[in-house]
């Protein structure tokens, strides 16, 4: 999954502005720092494990661990080490993802398997998986089950995506939510549930954190499925085409495999199996603008938005008001 990057986005700029949230991203951003040292030998290996962090991304994830630690009135710094864990697992995920997938450029910078080859790639994920390990290894047993269970889930998910990137006509919206509850969903919910384990909440909190964090973790998934589909018109680049090419699965396609008529599901099966031409997936965009697909999945993703808000509702967090803006802002980016 491609995060949206730049300054002009209303998430990473929610995530970054206020003050009392900017602390907490310069505590995430110092602590990786530590996790990643600069002077670590091969010098390439890190060089090329860092090059998507030093490409910006929102930190939702370890964000999020800050905030439910935050919202059941815990100790941030007891859960930093696991936030930026959760984060390297991130991060690596997206090494792998984009060199399954072939992207070249992810937040506007060229991915790691392009800029220091596969082989490179595929280490880099390792090492970063690797670190996040070690961090978690003094961390109880209840937060170190809780990731693992969502890294399985994601390596699920990605299989499921790699499936269903070559066939949307045969893919259900059910299907393609089950995948991504897993693939995006899984972390997100992990990243929440550690924040109101660590920060000493009640079960009940706990239970509703877990619930928020994989509802934001769904509407997110749906906002840059909608959002890829945007940005393609106006840049119309391969790395950006690729959800209309078969090498992502996107909802806003699947929806319009499944109820469009057949000569527009021949013209965006046609396009998935020809090579890549800007000027037919303009007419492809055109398509999907014309149907009822992309409002369809925008409204799943305001759905699940809401989903997140009832989560929390009555849970007496003392930032109540914070994760209902962030899953507003998530929906909405």
């Amino acid at each position: 999954m491609q995060e949206a990057s730049g300054s002009s986005n209303p998430l990473t700029n929610y995530l970054s502005g206020s003050p009392p949230l900017r602390a907490k991203l310069s505590l995430i951003n110092e602590e990786m720092a530590k996790a990643l040292g600069t002077d670590s030998e091969p010098g390439i290996l890190y060089e090329a494990s860092t090059h998507p962090i030093r490409s910006g991304g929102k930190r939702l994830r370890p964000m999020l661990s800050l905030i439910a630690c935050e919202a059941v009135r815990g100790e941030i710094l007891k859960v930093l080490p696991v936030a930026v864990a959760i984060e390297l697992i991130h991060t690596a995920s997206l090494i792998h993802d984009d060199l399954i997938d072939e992207d070249l450029e992810r937040r506007e910078s060229p991915t790691v398997h392009v800029k220091y080859g596969s082989e490179v790639a595929i280490l880099s994920g390792d090492l970063l998986t690797s670190k996040a390990m070690q961090i978690l290894s003094n961390s109880p047993s209840r937060i170190r089950e809780t990731i693992s269970r969502a890294c399985i889930q994601m390596c699920e998910g990605e299989y499921m995506d790699m499936i269903f990137k070559k066939h949307p006509e045969a893919v259900t919206e059910e299907n393609y939510l089950k995948m991504a509850r897993k693939k995006t969903g899984a972390l997100v919910k992990a990243a929440a549930e550690c924040g109101g384990i660590t920060g000493g909440g009640s079960e009940q909190q706990v239970v509703a954190l877990s619930k928020y964090g994989e509802s934001v973790g769904l509407s997110l998934q749906l906002r840059d499925d909608v959002h890829e589909i945007l940005a393609v018109e106006a840049m119309l680049t391969t790395s950006t085409s690729n959800c209309l090419l078969g090498e992502g699965s996107n909802l806003v396609l699947i929806h319009s495999f499944n109820n469009s008529d057949e000569s527009s599901r021949n013209f965006l099966r046609s396009l998935i199996a020809s090579d890549r031409d800007c000027h037919r997936v303009r007419d492809a965009i055109g398509l999907l603008q014309n149907s009822t697909s992309i409002q369809h999945v925008q409204n799943l993703s305001e759905k699940f938005e809401e989903e997140a808000k009832k989560a929390i509702n009555g849970m007496d967090f003392c930032n109540q008001e914070i994760l209902e803006d962030l899953a507003e802002l998530v929906s909405r980016y």
